[in-house]
């Protein structure tokens, strides 16, 4: 039972899909034809031209037309049959059969081209088109008025204004003739030939090179004439009052008056020229083999950094005192070493 109602299904779908199948080909059918019709209603405007008897007509057009008409002006022959020519005036056709079919030249009067005449008007819709006609025509003749004008235009040449002519004295200021000036003829200046005069070469001095070598056999001179006023002393300690303390001491403090001129106390080189806090300016002396001497509390120098200087000779003179030594008064700070070691100087005068 369950085989038979599935054949019955299954042929009752086919029948409704065939159904189906053939109605929806019969509505595009009906369709297609309707829309057939009313392209062929709206092309149809009183203009088109039915061809389906042409053929049939064209035997009997043959026969009429076995004889060749001709008339006065231009004509047009048509071929007829293999051989014959016949001869038809071009008055009788509407546009010229040698123009190439389709080409935008061909027109058709009445058909293409709009409506020639007034005597060919017979309704609104053509009077329209005559008037739209010679608009066209009132155009283009005017395009073309304008053209050949504007060629015209360009070939002439326009005329140059007429400028007045002035009187010659009015254009022209006079000029006067001035008498040419002879130049002057320039002498060549006489160039006397000098000799050359041979610069004598400029001997340089050497520089002052002293070989010096300080022994404690040749002795010292007294750098100052005055009293001590602190004492070397480097194996005990000595008391400095502006300082109130007591400290080992390795130079020997002069007390002498502030401008006593102070002197070198052997043949040395001046090494170098500094100032310090505590001993203010100074110099010290190089006297070779590893002795050199310093200065201290020294104004107005007279010599500078590499002179050399001789037993005796004056260095500068006593400064003011330096707040170190403000209370002991103004003094001759001196110091002798050896190799870095600080000596007494009493020992070496002489």
């Amino acid at each position: 039972m369950r085989r038979d109602n599935r054949k019955q299904n299954i042929k009752k779908e086919r029948i409704i899909m065939i159904a189906s199948s053939a109605f929806v080909m019969a509505a595009l059918t009906m369709t297609g034809v309707y829309m057939k019709e009313n392209s062929v209603q709206n092309q149809d405007d009183g203009y088109s031209i039915d061809f389906t008897g042409v053929e049939s007509q064209a035997g009997d057009n043959q026969q009429e037309m076995g004889d060749t008409y001709q008339r006065p002006g231009n004509s047009v022959t048509v071929p007829q049959g293999d051989s014959a020519v016949q001869e038809i005036p071009e008055d009788d056709l509407d546009y010229l059969p040698m123009e190439e079919a389709g080409s935008s030249l061909v027109q058709i009067p009445g058909l293409t081209d709009g409506v020639l005449s007034e005597s060919d008007v017979t309704s609104d819709e053509q009077l329209a088109m005559l008037e739209e006609q010679k608009a066209n025509e009132r155009q283009q003749q005017e395009e073309k008025e304008e053209k050949e004008s504007g060629s015209q235009g360009s070939s002439t040449v326009t005329p140059e204004p007429v400028r007045e002519q002035l009187p010659a004295a009015a254009e022209q200021p006079a000029v006067l003739e001035q008498p040419a000036l002879e130049e002057p003829v320039l002498e060549e200046p006489v160039v006397e030939q000098s000799v050359p005069v041979q610069e004598e070469p400029v001997w340089e001095e050497p520089q002052d090179v002293r070989t010096l070598a300080f022994s404690s056999d040749q002795g010292l001179v007294k750098p100052v004439m005055g009293d001590v006023l602190i004492p070397y002393s480097m194996d005990r300690t000595v008391y400095f009052t502006t300082l109130d303390q007591y400290k080992y001491n390795p130079a020997t403090v002069y007390r002498v008056e502030e401008g006593t001129q102070v002197i070198a106390c052997a043949e040395a080189r001046v090494a170098s020229v500094f100032r310090n806090e505590e001993i203010g300016q100074a110099v010290t002396l190089d006297l070779g083999n590893g002795y050199q001497v310093v200065y201290g509390q020294l104004q107005a120098l007279n010599v500078s950094e590499g002179d050399y200087v001789s037993p005796g000779q004056i260095i500068g003179s006593v400064a003011a005192p330096t707040i170190y030594y403000s209370l002991e008064g103004s003094n001759l700070y001196f110091l002798l070493e050896q190799d870095g070691a600080a000596l007494d100087p009493q020992n070496l005068y002489f």
